[in-house]
């Protein structure tokens, strides 16, 4: 026999289906709670996963080959053999950007490529083997030519023009333009001064080369720890902390015969120069080094 329900079960299923009707209301408005919904984005807008790129879009390169062979015979062209397509198959007005970059051995490369299309920026990368390739060179004259003690940042003018100072590109290629290079004086022997060369070729390898060169007679040298400084107004301020060295051209210290020519007011905010010399044993001075000091 079936039982009939109470005025108070029916009371029960009238409440539970107006719940469900307002959490179904719910979350068709505002959607299913993150924790719920699995995503973590509670801010509105959509994941990153969820971002469409251009390759989705339609965009892709084709390659005629997956590997770009050079021997050094001619002039390297990238994009040889690169082709951009758009999602109708047609090849968009758009330019392809090409760089070099390492790969598993000095004659095995990366080239990575890049176009920015309108739905994104699309990359891909293929093989580029170098055939015959030696890697980069650097070759200094012998002997090594004398410097100027004002020449030593610009001792690139003072190589000689007769290919004995040479950068190679790995292919017989002259890229002795492309050579740069840093000093350090030598504090016990201010007549030398090391360099080193450096030069990187079109395929991003690079190689330094580096020797002890003769300054035609020098002078004193002094050093300073900075070449500008920033103190406080009405802070303590010592000249004389900012000398690292100053030496002779025989090695023998100098510190107690260093010049400071200038003045710093830390009372008023401004810029101030000093000069630094110091006087050897022969009578001759060094260059000039000079501290820029800002009081703020």
């Amino acid at each position: 026999m079936k039982k009939k329900l109470s005025f108070f079960h029916i009371k029960v299923i009238i409440c539970i289906l107006a719940l469900v009707n307002l959490a179904a209301l719910f979350i068709f408005h505002y959607g299913l709670p993150p924790f719920l919904a699995g995503n973590n984005d509670t801010s509105g807008t959509i994941s990153a996963e969820a971002t469409s790129t251009a390759e989705d879009a339609g965009y892709a390169f084709t390659f005629e080959s997956d590997t770009l062979t050079y021997d050094g015979n001619s002039e390297l062209n990238l994009l040889e053999g690169v082709t951009l397509t758009g999602p109708d198959g047609t090849i968009p007005d758009t330019e392809i950007y090409a760089r070099i970059s390492t790969g598993d051995s000095i004659s095995e490369k990366v080239v990575e490529y890049s176009a920015d299309t309108d739905a994104g920026q699309l990359t891909a990368s293929r093989r580029l083997k170098l055939m015959n390739y030696r890697g980069p060179s650097i070759t200094l004259p012998d002997p090594l030519p004398e410097v100027e003690e004002t020449m030593l940042d610009s001792v690139l003018t003072a190589m000689p023009d007769d290919g004995t100072f040479l950068a190679d590109d790995g292919y017989g290629n002259d890229i002795t333009s492309s050579v740069t290079f840093s000093y350090t004086r030598n504090e016990s022997f201010p007549g030398k001064v090391h360099y080193i060369f450096t030069v990187t070729n079109m395929f991003n390898d690079s190689v330094s080369a580096e020797a002890d060169f003769t300054i035609a007679d020098p002078r004193p040298v002094v050093t300073l720890t900075e070449n500008a400084v920033t103190i406080k107004k009405n802070s303590g301020f010592s000249p004389e902390a900012y000398i690292a060295s100053a030496v002779d051209t025989d090695g023998s210290s100098l510190l107690q015969s260093v010049t400071i020519e200038g003045q710093v007011d830390i009372r008023h905010p401004g810029t101030y120069t000093l000069v630094y010399t110091a006087t050897g044993a022969d009578g001759r001075s060094s260059l000039p080094q000079r501290l820029s000091v800002t009081v703020e």
